[in-house]
């Protein structure tokens, strides 16, 4: 059994911020903070909020990696805001299924019984990444502001105060909101998650408009030919109004791939009539997609989009047209090597999100901020770089600090949040923010300069008839190796070019054609002129002056005879070969007519297309025209004044109430003064600065709701849009524990009723996970963060511990899941790597049941609960089907076994049970199209869908009982009730009231919010756990009187310990005796020792017993009701032997014989290279995993005689050799990371041990440190002496027993821990009246130990006689001689065989020499 140890310190660190806990006290180990924890999926990383996404879209993907192909279609998306509508429609019609059996009529059991109560939390909203200040307010206080999950809000009182008002898109995650400046009423918002890199993607991805102010939203995606929002708009990163025609609008879309490197492409859309119909203006190469979209403020034409991985994009004909300006000096691999920070010359990019922001004044001016992509695991360290451009982003110059320090704002969430701002009257001084904002100022005089050349491609006015799907130059050409090209080009002069379409404009161009059925990757020597044929367009040099029209070459990929395109980009492979020589119109160029003709003179490939949905018409096509230009530039490396804005992780606190990832900064300008303020969003809501010249620079210049302190958890006007995880509700009282993405776990004021302005206070950061309330004690509390990063309290929350002894603490899976029965509500489950653990003590103890099932460890998400009917059974998993099951215990698990599979389904999303039935379970799914809820009634045997979906194998269907076609995330039965079913879903709370054979929308002031978890709890409230708007309650008159379904509950030994007797061998088991049996008996090794018939009450209570001997024993209970065994769970005792005391103690540990230590996993021998016997751990010793242990484990050596201690000093010496793995640099004995060491420590009773001495590792002496280091094993000049008091721990005349102990951790180990020559309260055996030398090299006394003969020999050396004495270790003398040794070689037998066993020392004089050697008689 493993126990927590506590460490009082009155801070907490967290990933949130870095501050005190107000109300709360949390003992932690020092240091400790909540560690980031990725999700790896097939080597691909998904960090930050990026995990969320991921378990999201796992539950609908239905694999165990998103990397795999899914067998379920993806949800279209708009899927949830169709089928609210549906589920609207039906209610409005009392439409719920014609075919009910048990209900006649339609009847809405929660809009009629249950009376929803938002409980907040007021001041710890959700994530803001867009915002908007109403232009038609001249006060500018009207916002109206974006939230992930909880739909658009407005304030009217810079956020003092919130109205929500997009109800009908509760859900929807906003990403951005933009207004008309020529229609103040007409805004647009986007949503989904098309701003991260490698995100997994967000259903509910739109874009929408209200021409109301928002009062009302309509959807104007993109649609497909179904009229359902088209794939290419399900994530909306960012969006542009003209600034004169709000009808004109871009947008930069992304299709929500499942993951990322499946070769999604960003787009830029554009609208001419408000959202009626669509045009894709810029698409990207795979993978890339549009982050940031947005038009200069003093020039509307000209507009710039960044695209990750590629740089920066511009429009100068007003989004019409993009193209690449340039981006020299960014687009190249980063010299980590350049002290200068330049870069060198090289085609791969190792960033991904870049933000731009433009100044208010100059449309030239952009700066950058630009992290790389660490997640793939490409080139490079992480970074956070700033750039400037002074050239509409042709060329860029790195921003360096003048004080020679490295950004690092972007370095762990730059790829998710990263914002940047301009100060609206200084372009030499921009704003930028990821985890904390910080503000930069260009200095003068900076750079060091170099040059750099680029090709831009500049389409005009091509509109649908010719898009470029990409361009390749020179060697790039050829898909296969360079020197096709180089061979056979003949070396053509790179300049600029023009294609030129319009009315009269046309030439000739050689065709070529491949093999048939060819597409990419075709070798230039299998090209075969054909002819040559009229095409639409001219081809020039522009270079030259006049401009020269040139020659063009086509792949003529459909071979039939002429150029034309088509609008899918694979059959649309007509290659354009440019080729810089004159053009002839007589098309007599031999050089050309032949193989690898088109390859003469090329200078670039041009893969051109349609947009979708046209058709190539030559005569039709518009003035315009395609340049490729060559680009030279120079660019420096600058340096720049940075200063921090806001700062919560460092020592360098700053403007602390801003919280930390920021999405969004927005400035407000006076321009009479030109002061302004700014607005940030970020992870924890809105700030905003005072208003000033530099604002932001000085702590205490933000505001929250009009507020300035040192907390963001202040009241946030009612933007209760918390993305919460788990929740849960305190005994008796209106108060409420929650844990949140972003935030961690907090807790309500208990003084306080909770309501939508309850103000929480902050229990552990990082990011909140599942919660537990104790069912029964209100004091009991459990919550924690990521990764199983666990704390608890058991005193009502003013102070809570870390529960470290949980397996896989800090290390476990990113989804932290807890479940507690109600009935046993001291005992917790959670889920490990490698299968499901159990505590039986609210969190003390810990031990882990195997899973029993494959592909564990693999599964991201996961589930455990106890029958709410029996906790006799517990259920966990996370995939039911081929790759893995869902599992059973039958035995409060013990041991966990598959059941059977209702099919071959994939990944779950949750497990559910019945208040009633305990052989009833659900499992929860999430796929589009398929079943929602399955039911078992039979412990797993069988399953049936009750969300009334087809069969699986007929694919694609519709549910027969009116159930919603969206994800699934929570289930609920009524125990009053148990036809009245509760299903949160994505669209909010679903109900049944004839067991599942029709379904209906709750429809109340509930928002249609995703609901991740409802629980029944005490005073007639279920718990509804919200993404997005917070916790609710749901209160029923009809549940105040619930009490779980009464059960038997097995029998729990708390302890066993025993009871001191110098002739029995007593044991005193503490048990808790859990329900009232009927007897009751208590086992060792077996056998019943003691059984208990009269006077059994539920109560906790010593039952003492006698066994026959010493030795190991398994102490068990079995209580006996009605017939039926509960078996309690097993403790190990070693009965030791209870010498009589003394007050002094020595051995040499070659002279014990019988009882006198009691070892557990210690022993007492002779090692290799050491002279006698010794204490001795295992060397090496083994891991914690190794031994079967998930977090550690200790062994020890105990003294048998006890001690009566004296005022003798010091109490105890011995020697010792130390090689144990040592703590982190820094540590102590206590810190979390302190990893082995070895104490002393003694005890009263045997059950109760104090620390004589706190636990020390290799570190303790040098010499052991280098011997860790270099894997050495233990030798006798590792040796050192050790001494240690009993006082101050105990007092005069106590009687108390040693030992000594070692403690292992999981992994690293090392040599162990060797004890020699132990002496308590005992004067150390000493030869009087002579001092003796370690014995010469060249004398020899063997073999030591010895069975009483032994030799000594001389190798030159003590030439002549030499008086040999042999004493015992207390003086007496058992041997006396003269051995000659006039030849200075020679050898002497020593016989000692009738003396005792034990330890002798051999003394050599002569004349001045003296020394001596300890021997061994065994």
């Amino acid at each position: 059994m493993k126990y927590l140890h506590f460490i009082l310190i009155f801070f907490v660190l967290s990933c949130s911020e870095k501050g005190s806990l107000d109300n709360y006290k949390v003992r932690v180990y020092p240091n400790q903070k909540p560690e980031k924890k990725s999700i790896i999926d097939s080597e691909t990383k998904f960090e930050g909020p990026d995990k969320y996404m991921y378990l999201f879209e796992l539950k609908k993907h239905g694999g165990i990696s998103l990397k795999d192909p899914s067998r379920y279609q993806q949800y279209p998306p708009d899927n949830n805001e169709k089928v609210l509508r549906e589920m609207k429609d039906r209610n409005r019609s009392k439409f719920s299924q014609p075919q009910r059996e048990r209900n006649a009529t339609f009847s809405n059991y929660a809009k009629d019984n249950a009376q929803f109560t938002n409980r907040g939390p007021y001041n710890v909203p959700g994530r803001v990444m867009s915002l908007v200040v109403d232009k038609s307010d001249p006060s500018n206080n009207t916002w109206f502001v974006g939230s992930v999950g909880g739909g658009i809000w407005k304030t009217t009182d810079m956020g003092a105060t919130y109205t929500h008002i997009t109800p009908d898109l509760d859900n929807a995650y906003i990403t951005d909101i933009k207004q008309s400046s020529d229609d103040h009423n007409i805004m647009y918002a986007g949503a989904g998650a098309a701003w991260n890199f490698s995100s997994a993607g967000f259903s509910g991805g739109s874009l929408y408009s209200t021409s109301d102010g928002g009062l009302t939203w309509k959807n104007i995606s993109l649609k497909d030919s179904l009229g359902n929002v088209d794939p290419r708009f399900r994530s909306i990163s960012r969006i542009i109004i003209d600034e004169d025609n709000s009808s004109i609008v871009h947008v930069g879309t992304w299709p929500g791939s499942r993951y990322f490197g499946d070769g999604s492409r960003g787009q830029i859309y554009r609208t001419e009539d408000g959202g009626i119909s669509w045009d894709v203006v810029y698409t990207s190469n795979p993978d890339n997609r549009v982050t940031q979209l947005l038009a200069a403020p003093s020039n509307d034409k000209i507009k710039y989009a960044s695209v990750s991985q590629l740089g920066v994009i511009k429009s100068i004909d007003g989004g019409k047209t993009w193209y690449n300006p340039g981006n020299i000096g960014l687009l190249n691999g980063i010299s980590y090597d350049n002290p200068a920070g330049l870069y060198n010359v090289a085609y791969q990019t190792n960033f991904e999100r870049l933000e731009v922001t433009v100044s208010e004044n100059n449309p030239d001016l952009v700066y950058m901020s630009v992290t790389q992509n660490y997640q793939q695991g490409s080139i490079g360290n992480r970074f956070s770089k700033l750039f400037v451009s002074y050239d509409g982003a042709r060329s860029w110059n790195l921003l360096r600090n003048d004080d020679g320090s490295e950004d690092d704002w972007l370095n762990g969430l730059g790829w998710f949040a990263n914002s940047m701002m301009v100060h609206p009257y200084n372009d030499s001084i921009v704003y930028h923010g990821s985890q904390m904002a910080q503000r930069s100022k260009v200095l003068p005089n900076g750079g060091v300069s170099s040059n750099g050349s680029t090709t831009a491609i500049i389409t005009q006015n091509t509109g649908d008839h010719f898009r470029i799907n990409n361009v390749w130059g020179a060697e790039n050409i050829s898909p296969g190796t360079d020197t096709e090209w180089a061979e056979n080009s003949f070396n053509p002069s790179f300049d600029d070019i023009e294609i030129r379409f319009g009315p009269g404009k046309s030439q000739k161009a050689y065709r070529f054609t491949v093999p048939e059925g060819s597409g990419s990757g075709v070798m230039l020597q299998y090209y075969t002129y054909q002819d040559f044929v009229d095409v639409p367009f001219e081809v020039w040099n522009t270079s030259v002056d006049p401009p020269q029209q040139i020659t063009v070459s086509f792949r003529d990929n459909k071979n039939n005879g002429v150029f034309d395109l088509y609008d899918v980009v694979t059959e649309s492979r007509e290659y354009l070969f440019i080729q810089n020589t004159p053009y002839d119109p007589t098309m007599s160029q031999s050089e050309i007519k032949k193989q690898y003709g088109n390859v003469y003179k090329t200078l670039y490939l041009v893969w051109p297309y349609l947009s979708s949905g046209n058709f190539w018409v030559p005569t039709s096509i518009v003035e315009s025209r395609v340049k490729i230009e060559n680009i030279d530039a120079s660019y420096k490396t600058l340096k720049k004044e940075l200063i921090d804005v806001t700062d919560t992780y460092t020592d360098n606190l700053v403007n602390q109430n801003v919280h930390v990832d920021h999405h969004i900064f927005k400035h407000v300008k006076n321009d009479q003064d030109s002061t302004f303020k700014f607005i940030i969003g970020s992870d924890g809501g809105v700030n905003i600065s005072k208003p000033s010249k530099n604002p932001g620079i000085k702590d205490d210049d933000f505001y929250i709701a009009g507020k300035i302190s040192d907390s963001w958890y202040e009241p946030h006007g009612g933007f209760n849009t918390s993305l919460v995880w788990g929740a849960d509700k305190i005994k008796g009282k209106d108060q409420y524990l929650i844990g949140m993405q972003d935030h961690g776990t907090f807790l309500s004021n208990k003084d306080f009723d909770g309501s939508d302005t309850s103000m929480y206070r902050r229990v552990w950061g990082g990011d909140g996970f599942e919660v537990l309330a104790h069912f029964d004690d209100p004091n009991k509390m459990m919550g924690g963060s990521q990764g199983y990063r666990t704390v608890r309290t058991i005193n009502g929350g003013d102070e809570w511990t870390f529960v470290s002894g949980i397996p896989d603490y800090n290390n476990g899976p990113f989804h932290s899941r807890y479940d507690s029965p109600n009935q046993d509500p001291d005992v917790v489950y959670a889920l490990s790597n490698s299968g499901i653990s159990r505590s039986p003590d609210w969190g003390t103890s810990w031990t882990e049941a195997s899973s029993s099932t494959s592909n564990w460890q693999q599964l991201n998400v996961k589930d455990v609960k106890v029958s709410l009917a029996n906790p006799r059974f517990v259920w966990a998993g996370g995939y039911m089907g081929n790759l893995s099951d869902i599992v059973l215990s039958k035995n409060w698990g013990e041991s966990f076994s598959p059941v059977n599979d209702f099919a071959n389904m994939g990944t779950i999303s949750a497990i559910h049970t019945h208040p009633t039935e305990d052989s009833t379970a659900y499992v929860l799914f999430s796929f589009y199209g398929f079943t929602k809820i399955i039911e078992t009634k039979d412990l797993g045997n069988s399953w049936k869908d009750i969300t009334g979906f087809g069969e699986i194998s007929e694919g694609l269907s519709v549910s027969s009982t009116g159930f919603p076609n969206v994800a699934v995330h929570s289930f609920l039965v009524m125990p009053h009730n148990t036809d009245i079913m509760w299903a949160g879903t994505d669209i909010g709370l679903v109900e049944s009231i004839d067991g599942g054979l029709s379904w209906h929308l709750v429809e109340t002031n509930l928002p249609f919010v995703a609901i991740i978890d409802m629980k029944v709890k005490d005073e007639g409230q279920v718990v509804l756990t919200t993404y997005g708007r917070g916790v609710w309650t749901a209160t029923i008159d009809d549940l105040k009187s619930y009490e779980p379904k009464p059960v038997t509950l097995p029998p729990f030994i708390l302890d066993a310990r025993q009871v001191e007797d110098e002739t029995l061998y007593i044991i005193n088991s503490t048990i808790q005796f859990k329900s009232v049996y009927d007897s009751l008996e208590v086992l060792a090794n077996g056998t019943v020792w003691k059984t208990i018939k009269d006077s059994l009450l539920v109560e906790t209570k010593d039952v003492v017993f006698n066994v026959d001997a010493k030795g190991n024993y398994k102490i068990k209970a079995f209580g006996y009701k009605n017939g039926i065994a509960y078996e309690s769970n097993e403790i190990d005792l070693y009965l030791n032997p209870t010498l009589e005391p003394r007050t002094e103690y020595g051995t040499t540990f070659s002279d014990l014989v019988g009882d006198e230590f009691g070892l557990d996993r210690f022993r007492i021998g002779s090692q290799g290279g050491f002279q006698g016997r010794q204490l001795h751990t295992e060397h090496p010793y083994e891991s914690g995993t190794a031994a079967g242990y998930d977090n550690g484990y200790s062994v020890h050596a105990q003294l048998n005689i006890p001690i009566i201690i004296t005022d003798y000093t010091p109490s105890i010496r011995f020697k010792e050799i130390v090689l144990v793995e040592p703590g982190e640099p820094g540590t102590s004995y206590g810190d979390w990371n302190f990893w082995d060491y070895v104490i002393v420590e003694a005890s009263r009773d045997g059950v109760y041990w104090k620390e004589l001495i706190d636990g020390y590792d290799s570190d303790a002496d040098p010499a052991w440190r280098t011997a860790y280091n270099t894997g050495a094993f233990g030798n006798p000049d590792l040796i050192r002496d050790r001494q240690i008091n009993f006082s101050p721990h105990f007092s005069v005349g106590d009687t108390v027993k040693v030992r000594f102990r070692m403690f292992s951790d999981d992994l690293t180990v090392s040599w162990g821990w060797m004890v020699d020559d132990l002496y308590i309260q005992k004067d150390l055996p000493v030869v009087q009246g002579i001092e003796f030398t370690e014995l010469d090299k060249d004398i020899s006394i063997y073999p030591n130990p010895t069975s009483g003969e032994f030799s000594i020999d001389f190798k030159d050396t003590w030439q002549g006689d030499v008086d040999c004495r042999i004493t015992d270790i207390f003086g007496r003398s058992i041997y006396s001689n003269i051995l000659d040794n006039k030849s200075s070689n020679s050898s002497h037998r020593i016989d000692i065989t009738e003396s005792n066993n034990g330890v002798y020392i051999i003394q050599l004089v002569q004349g001045e020499k003296k020394t001596m050697k300890k021997i061994i008689k065994e």
